[in-house]
């Protein structure tokens, strides 16, 4: 047996950690920081806090904010002109998945040091060598090392402000990266051991979190982030293939993967009677198939991702997936 295992050099969780973002970048060498994230977060408190941290240790600060939902790879383009322009030497990425992948590859491209700092919890994107982007209008993960954040700071706080849909869907791609992992080819005797915890961290606190139970959210951000050191060292599989399909026509990637999982779970035999209850949950994304979507041709996009396909513990054929998308249009029709 052998594989490696990537993280980043320091992980901070807790509640309010969101004030160590000036001390980490200091000591990391940052003298003018380069906050990239997204429209919406220029409205909320998180973004304050995060200048207010780099204002009292004497921090310089831009802030980019167009990063757009399952950004496109010219959003990166975007940033990496822009933070070159500004003369910034260290980003932070504060937001979701997607706020994350861009920064992480921008500031990759520019060979610069980096703070994750999500403001969701489910993507663990903040612990993960990976970046997800649209290429060409289709989703494409770039994946090196080189992409590994060198400080994440978890802070639950941040993620009191989703919305139940966001929070729902957050909380089942969290739950898809421990199923996946657990379940994945390419898994390791660690990221199993991680996948199982986060697994339970999420299951138990799901509902409670949803009801807006403050330590049910800390637990849910701590499962969250476990999932994430898990997936990131495994790769996900079939529930996450079923998915970009759906993304690559609009749909958020964390929604995608709450519809798509209970399919893939139940393809997989793995554990029916949960995959019925997740199944009930995803109801409530509220997700309708467009009429326009071509089943086969969803097919044949899953079908060219060895990636995903090649972790899943069971085969998968073009007339499998085929079905699976025939019977998602079926139920989604029938509601």
């Amino acid at each position: 047996m052998s594989f490696s295992f990537i993280l980043p050099q320091k992980i901070i969780f807790g509640r309010g950690s969101i004030e160590s973002i000036g001390e980490e970048a200091k000591r990391l060498g940052g003298r003018r920081v380069f906050i990239v994230t997204s429209p919406g977060m220029v409205q909320r408190p998180h973004l304050k806090q995060a200048a207010d941290s780099l204002k009292k240790h004497k921090m310089r600060f831009d802030v980019f904010s167009e990063v757009t939902p399952e950004p496109p790879i010219e959003d990166v383009y975007r940033c990496f002109a822009v933070a070159r322009k500004k003369g910034s030497d260290l980003l932070v990425g504060l937001g979701g998945g997607s706020v994350m992948d861009v920064a992480k590859k921008a500031a990759a491209d520019l060979s610069l040091p980096r703070i994750m700092v999500p403001t969701t919890a489910g993507t663990g994107s903040e612990v993960t060598h990976e970046s997800v982007l649209k290429v060409d209008g289709k989703k494409k993960a770039f994946v090196e090392a080189g992409l590994t954040a060198d400080v994440a700071i978890v802070d639950p706080n941040l993620c009191q402000t989703m919305s139940k849909r966001l929070a729902t869907s957050s909380a089942m791609d969290a739950l898809a990266h421990a199923v996946e992992c657990h379940e994945s080819r390419k898994s390791n005797p660690i990221a199993r051991t991680l996948a199982l915890e986060a697994y339970n961290l999420v299951k138990d606190n799901l509902m409670q979190a949803l009801k807006g139970d403050t330590q049910a959210m800390v637990n849910l951000s701590l499962g969250s982030l476990i999932a994430g050191m898990a997936f990131g060292n495994s790769g996900t599989t079939l529930g996450h293939a079923l998915s970009y399909p759906l993304s690559n026509r609009g749909m958020p990637h964390g929604e995608a993967v709450a519809v798509t999982l209970p399919y893939a779970l139940d393809f997989n035999g793995s554990d029916p009677a949960f995959a019925r209850k997740l199944q009930k949950l995803a109801r409530t994304i509220e997700f309708r198939w467009n009429p326009g979507w071509d089943a086969r041709e969803m097919a044949t996009e899953v079908m060219q991702d060895e990636r995903h396909l090649g972790n899943n513990p069971v085969e998968v054929t073009f007339e499998d997936v085929l079905a699976i998308f025939e019977k998602m249009k079926n139920e989604f029709h029938k509601r």
